[in-house]
């Protein structure tokens, strides 16, 4: 977890929250990933298949109640960024490598081993496996060797590096958010207000009227100083 709040840390720390995101198991493979080397393709797809049940979980309409009693209103970036460490854009691109059958996936992996030990070397990754899917999909006597450039080197999935290769439609599978309007305000010690309001649910809030209008007046005061 990088770049948290003190309010976002609390709330990491609950029972609903650690057992919705998997905390437990995203920190351990997290760790286990940068220190494999062998396993490190299917450890990344185990956290593929976290990020996604987790991505999942959290777009709940009553996971967004859960975040918004506390004051806390998270796009996806912040959700990547601040739980799985990661881009957005890599985030989605785990979505998509979770969701390949796993038959592709091992006759990707075959692949990938045979022309290994022919001597080639050949990348295995979570971008290479879903570009193979793709293929695949299109014609299943696609060869991995044909599909990846002759002196490119093995790929580790280091999420930072990913995230900024081949970010083309295809590749980024993202469902465009219906939130239209979101508002963040600790109104005292206790009480935080958080709104969000979207195209498909309307107003989304666990605050009474007064509590949004102290909001509301709060920043109308900050814009009658600008």
């Amino acid at each position: 977890m990088r770049n948290l709040l003190e309010i976002e840390t609390g709330l990491l720390s609950s029972d609903a929250v650690t057992t919705g995101l998997q905390l437990t198991k995203v920190k351990s493979l997290q760790k286990s990933i940068k220190t494999a080397e062998r396993t490190k393709f299917r450890k990344s797809l185990e956290m593929a298949s976290l990020i996604r049940q987790g991505k999942e979980w959290f777009d709940l309409p009553e996971t967004q109640l859960l975040f918004a009693d506390q004051g806390i209103v998270w796009s996806a970036d912040e959700l990547a960024d601040k739980v799985f460490e990661c881009r957005k854009q890599w985030m989605y691109k785990c979505i998509k490598a979770s969701n390949v059958a796993e038959d592709v996936v091992e006759i990707f992996e075959r692949q990938c081993k045979h022309l290994q030990d022919s001597g080639e070397t050949v990348k295995i990754s979570i971008v290479s496996l879903n570009q193979f899917a793709k293929a695949y999909a299109e014609n299943e006597d696609v060869n991995v060797a044909e599909l990846q450039s002759p002196n490119e080197s093995i790929l580790e999935d280091t999420p930072e590096e990913n995230s900024i290769l081949e970010d083309t439609p295809e590749d980024v599978t993202e469902t465009t958010s219906d939130t239209i309007f979101t508002l963040s305000y600790k109104l005292n010690a206790v009480n935080n207000v958080a709104v969000r309001y979207s195209a498909t649910d309307g107003l989304v809030t666990t605050n009474s009227e007064f509590e949004i209008k102290q909001a509301i007046l709060f920043l109308q005061e900050q814009l009658n100083n600008l």
